[in-house]
């Protein structure tokens, strides 16, 4: 399993991130064998949210549940996330230092853990002061609750912002950023506020990002299912079911499907699915990203890694992405 290196953890960390939201709901003797078999086949890194929680359930408090029944704190890097607007009102910013604090205390509290691995902004503000949000991670930090902090869904400008405020005073700044990656360019945003770093607008972002520390956490890589063999185009074209719309929405034309098509032909011609090929790119990228996968069984968890592990040569990214030769 390819591993990656965290300024602020003591350990290496998998690129290939198991996520969580596939398990919502799932009980402790459907979710820990999963669990079992990603630690079993190299990831050691674990995605979890406050905000994915719903009538008494929640992800942090099943994933700290599991962490303790097998004793295997040492092992693991949890990915937590906090200030995203919650309920009664799922518009209202909450990225600011209370929030913050209350978040990560919350996920302590739930997993029964002293200290998060990885700490990240589930959201942005842009109204909210750099400084004040910088100098509230620094202390989680400086207090031990959290050893590192990053961000999700925040533009290049304010991460940038963000190094600059730590750097002036002496502060520790974000590590990685956890946006959307994939194969397929976002042709719409499928929740408010979402940053993707896909596509030739977001070229300099990449570019950004291949010569900066701040790494890359890539989520969606399947692009809401568009990527992967269960879903046809004719799933997707018309009036696609309701769990369909938004990728319909956000993923569904002409280039993104030939995209897929050459995808799935290179996956035929390596013995991988489409649903690998479409990691594997992920992977490929010059920025060397971490990715967010979730899977819903052992086999799934076994099929993600052979993905993370497989190896796309020069002329198989330059089809899948134009169809040309190298």
């Amino acid at each position: 399993m390819r591993q990656i290196e965290l300024d602020g953890l003591n350990k290496p960390v998998s690129r290939l991130v198991h996520g969580s939201t596939g398990l919502m709901g799932a009980d402790d003797t459907e979710a820990f064998p999963v669990l079992d078999a990603a630690v079993e086949a190299g990831v050691n890194a674990f995605d979890t949210a406050a905000v994915y929680a719903f009538d008494g359930y929640s992800m942090d408090a099943m994933l700290g549940r599991w962490i303790r029944d097998r004793g295997a704190r040492d092992e693991v890097v949890v990915i937590a996330k906090g200030a995203h607007p919650a309920l009664p009102d799922w518009h209202l910013p909450r990225v600011n230092p209370a929030a913050i604090a209350d978040d990560i205390d919350l996920t302590r509290e739930r997993m029964d853990l002293d200290c998060l691995d990885l700490w990240l902004f589930h959201r942005d503000d842009p109204t909210a002061d750099i400084g004040s949000l910088v100098e509230a991670v620094d202390s989680a930090i400086a207090q031990g609750s959290i050893r590192a902090w990053g961000v999700s869904n925040w533009s290049v400008a304010r991460i940038k912002a963000a190094i600059a405020y730590a750097a002036d005073h002496g502060l520790r700044g974000p590590v990685v950023n956890s946006a959307h990656y994939s194969l397929a360019t976002q042709l719409d945003s499928p929740w408010d506020d979402v940053v993707t770093l896909t596509g030739e607008a977001q070229a300099a972002d990449r570019d950004w990002h291949c010569e900066s520390d701040v790494k890359v956490v890539a989520w969606s890589a399947l692009a809401g299912g568009f990527l992967s063999e269960r879903v046809s185009r004719e799933d997707l074209e018309n009036e696609p079911a309701p769990q369909l719309a938004d990728t319909a929405r956000c993923y569904l034309n002409e280039d993104n499907w030939q995209r897929r098509e050459r995808a799935a032909q290179v996956g035929r011609r390596m013995g991988l699915s489409l649903s690998q090929i479409a990691l594997a790119w992920v992977f490929a990228a010059d920025f060397r990203p971490m990715a967010i996968a979730g899977s819903v069984t052992p086999n799934e968890v076994r099929e993600n890694v052979t993905a993370a592990d497989a190896q796309l040569s020069a002329a198989d990214i330059s089809y899948i992405n134009d169809g040309s030769e190298v």
